[in-house]
């Protein structure tokens, strides 16, 4: 396996969580709409427009269902290939790749909260991804 084989495994990580969070978003979108409330002058209430509450109500559900299922399938990848990350050592390199890829920083956020320089942090990942590598001989998924 080589580097960009590895960041190709472990991209997914970074791509479903985005996926999650754009269901997120869009839940509370819909969620906003159905939950928009207008008095008219009769001192009821409606909603706006005819069935849009009904609407957002029954994607919101279908929303739900998808983000369930976005949830499952990412715990299980991340369970894969954490799998492997776990078996690096010293653990600054396993942090460098836990801080990217798992807790879904940038680069630049990932050396602070390391401490360390951009240049540092980016030497320990090319690093973390070689010793990556290596467990991905030993240890491919199955």
């Amino acid at each position: 396996m080589t580097r960009e084989e590895a960041k190709k495994e472990l991209k997914p990580i970074k791509e479903m969580e985005a996926d999650i969070r754009s269901v997120e978003l869009e839940i509370e979108r819909l969620m906003t709409v159905a939950t928009k409330m207008t008095p008219n002058y009769e001192g009821s209430v409606q909603g706006s427009g005819g069935n849009r509450t009904e609407d957002a109500i029954i994607k919101i559900e279908e929303y739900r269902g998808r983000l369930s299922k976005l949830i499952q399938e990412s715990l299980n990848y991340k369970a894969m290939c954490l799998s492997k990350v776990e078996k690096i050592y010293p653990r600054t390199l396993r942090s460098v790749l836990m801080f990217y890829y798992f807790s879904n920083n940038t680069m630049e956020h990932t050396a602070e909260l390391l401490n360390h320089s951009y240049q540092w942090t980016y030497s320990m990942f090319q690093s973390a991804l070689d010793e990556y590598c290596r467990i991905s001989e030993k240890y491919p998924f199955t």
